[in-house]
């Protein structure tokens, strides 16, 4: 299932292609992430602010990046 990442409110979101919300993720939600390819990611809540891990390496968000469930 393919969307777009948003921030809905207080956490990152999913737009699905079907024009319908995922829901809200949560922290260690994985999910594939498109940057130059696509990362297998997991979301995490770091100090302030939500970011994305790749092999343990913080990715800062990039909302509006498509996504695969």
């Amino acid at each position: 299932m393919f969307g777009i990442l948003i921030f809905n409110g207080d956490r990152p979101d999913i737009a699905l292609e079907d024009g319908t919300l995922y829901g809200g993720l949560h922290c260690g939600d994985c999910f594939r992430y498109y940057a130059d390819g696509w990362l297998h990611v997991r979301l995490e809540y770091n100090e302030d602010e939500w970011v994305l891990v790749c092999h343990e390496n913080p990715i800062p968000i990039k909302y509006g990046t498509q996504v695969n469930l």
